[in-house]
C-alpha cells in the first residue's frame, strides 16, 4: 500500500467542495438566482393509484337482486344467477363498448362459500361495436348436496382480444 492511498478520499472530498463552490450551488437564503436561468415549470402532483396515464382503475363488482335472481355486474359484463329445480341457471351478458369487433371471454365461478365451486367460460366471438354477447348455462346440476339459495358468484376474469 502506498502513502497516497489514505489521501484519496480527502482529495475527492476537496475536489467536490471546490466544484460546488465554483458552480455557485448554495443553500443560503440571501443569494439571488441568476436572472438568465429559469427553472422549468413543475406541475402540481396529486397522488394517484394509476400506474400509467392510460390505465383505468379496476372496477368493483356490484351485486344486486331481481326477485330470486342474483345479479353481479363488473364493468360492461353482467352475470345473472337463478336457482331452479335442476341447478343454477347462469346467464352472461357482455357488451362491446369499442369502435371495432372484439372477442370477449368471461370466466365465472359459483359456489356455496364452503366446499363446492364450479366454473364456466363464456366465449363471445366477433362482438360488433355496441352489441352484447349473450349466453346462459345450467351450473350445479351435478352437485350432490343442497344447492345454496343465494349462491356465491364471482366474475374471475373478463378478457378482450
Amino acid at each position: 500500500m502506498t502513502a497516497s492511498t489514505p489521501l484519496r478520499p480527502a482529495f475527492w472530498g476537496a475536489a467536490l467542495l471546490a466544484t460546488t463552490l465554483i458552480t455557485g450551488c448554495s443553500n443560503s437564503e440571501g443569494s439571488l438566482p441568476d436572472s438568465s436561468f429559469t427553472a422549468p415549470a413543475t406541475p402540481s402532483r396529486v397522488p394517484s393509484t394509476r400506474t400509467t396515464p392510460d390505465a383505468k382503475p379496476e372496477p368493483s363488482p356490484v351485486i344486486s337482486y331481481l326477485g330470486k335472481t342474483k345479479v353481479v355486474t363488473l364493468g360492461d359484463t353482467e352475470i345473472r344467477a337463478t336457482r331452479n329445480a335442476l341447478g343454477i341457471n347462469v346467464a352472461c351478458n357482455s357488451t362491446n363498448t369499442t369502435d371495432s369487433n372484439r372477442n370477449i371471454r368471461v370466466t365465472v365461478s359459483i359456489g356455496n362459500g364452503t366446499d363446492w365451486v364450479q366454473a364456466n367460460n363464456f366465449e363471445f366471438q366477433k362482438v360488433a361495436p355496441g352489441q352484447t354477447g349473450r349466453e346462459s348455462v345450467l351450473m350445479g346440476d351435478s352437485y350432490e348436496g343442497d344447492l345454496p339459495d343465494d349462491p356465491k358468484i364471482y366474475i374471475d376474469s373478463v378478457m378482450y382480444y
